[in-house]
């Protein structure tokens, strides 16, 4: 299945969050066999992305096979294999001269994982390191968990895609702090051979919520070097990356 749409605005990528009901809603309309209820998803590069800085951009396809979502490249003998649960399209963002696609899926098996940790959602960052084209990294996206608690991380791409950008705004739960919303940016470099590498100007302060996502981040890195091509839950499980409410002091600022 083709992924076509217009170019996304400079807005919808600073509200992604909120752009991927939609987009979730057209892609799960289309693989099923419905009609999609809006517009069609288009990728910035039109049915394709640009793999290699300078190359022209490579189609591909996506489908879901079980529980697995699945995105067949053309010319690349692996497909990128993902969750299903949830699973859609994002966007695509420039970085090192090249574009890293952009697919969320969630971050839990079932309803009664969501009920009991609050429903989480993961972004998972495809594009090559300059050899192979896999995943090369996974962030959290969004959460909902207990006590007014929540997450959510809003895209870019600035400096003519020197970097990524995740722009972070946190709720901890009401009854353990006054303070009502962190904010903070993580950012991400491209690097040769390897997972996306944190480009953060300067360390986070020891028991912060950023501090604690640079730490799950750097077991996730471990477990992409050399990059995959599939993603699993089972996976990232001894990562913490699934289990927000236990990773993230709920003091912390």
């Amino acid at each position: 299945m083709p992924i076509l749409s217009p170019a996304p605005t400079r807005r919808a990528l600073l509200a992604l969050p909120l752009a991927a009901a939609p987009l979730a809603a057209v892609f799960a309309a289309e693989i099923s066999g419905g009609s999609a209820a809006g517009p069609p998803i288009r990728l910035p590069s039109g049915d394709g992305l640009r793999i290699d800085p300078g190359a022209k951009p490579t189609k591909f396809q996506a489908s879901v096979e079980s529980e697995r979502l699945r995105l067949d490249f053309a010319g690349w003998p692996a497909p990128i294999l993902l969750p299903a649960r949830r699973a859609r399209l994002v966007v695509t963002l420039a970085l090192a001269g090249r574009e890293v696609l952009l697919a969320a899926f969630a971050g839990e098996r079932d309803d009664a994982a969501a009920t009991a940790r609050g429903a989480l959602d993961l972004v998972a960052m495809i594009g090559s390191d300059g050899t192979r084209l896999g995943i090369l990294g996974v962030e959290m996206l969004a959460w909902k968990g207990s006590a007014g608690a929540g997450f959510d991380t809003m895209l870019d791409a600035p400096g003519h895609g020197a970097v990524l950008r995740l722009a972070r705004i946190a709720s901890p739960p009401q009854a353990t702090t006054d303070s009502r919303h962190l904010t903070w940016s993580d950012y991400l470099a491209w690097r040769q051979g390897g997972p996306l590498a944190d480009a953060a100007p300067r360390p986070p302060r020891p028991g912060t919520w950023q501090a604690a996502l640079a730490a799950v981040r750097a077991k996730v890195a471990a477990l992409l070097a050399p990059i995959p091509t599939t993603l699993t839950l089972n996976l990232l499980a001894p990562t913490g990356l699934l289990d927000p409410a236990a990773e993230i002091p709920p003091r912390s600022g």
